[in-house]
């Protein structure tokens, strides 16, 4: 009985950011999915200044290779995300929520790519202070 209470409540917790995105209007989610879509152009702004500054700073290929990798992850799931579109009727729901599936991989995709870029910078920004 513990072990099934204690899945009951691992689900409650792991479901609990969801809850509310999903209305009868769809309203949850259209709004969810336009702040993620504004998490990634945030992360991808960062990423932009970020790769330039390691390619600068001579980072390793291996890395910049692995940051790549990264980013066009990231942008084929915005392209996914952004196949969906706005479609008015029935089905937009749906497609807010396909939308969102995907920017939310691509911020997270995009969110990874600046964090190793991060790490990879910090020892030069150690060098220069």
């Amino acid at each position: 009985m513990r072990k099934v209470l204690a899945v009951l409540a691992a689900l409650m917790v792991a479901l609990l950011p969801l809850a509310g995105t999903v209305s009868a209007s769809g309203g949850g989610i259209t709004s969810a999915t336009i702040a993620w879509y504004y998490l990634y152009l945030h992360q991808q702004d960062k990423f932009n200044e970020l790769y330039n500054l390691s390619v600068q700073m001579n980072v390793s290929n291996e890395t910049l290779q692995e940051v790549w990798s990264l980013y066009e992850n990231a942008t084929a799931e915005y392209s996914n995300a952004t196949a969906f579109g706005l479609a008015p009727g029935k089905s937009a729901g749906v497609r807010w929520l396909s939308a969102m599936v995907h920017i939310r991989k691509a911020y997270l995709y995009m969110s990874q790519a600046v964090e190793l870029l991060e790490e990879a910078l910090a020892p030069f920004e150690n060098q220069t202070a």
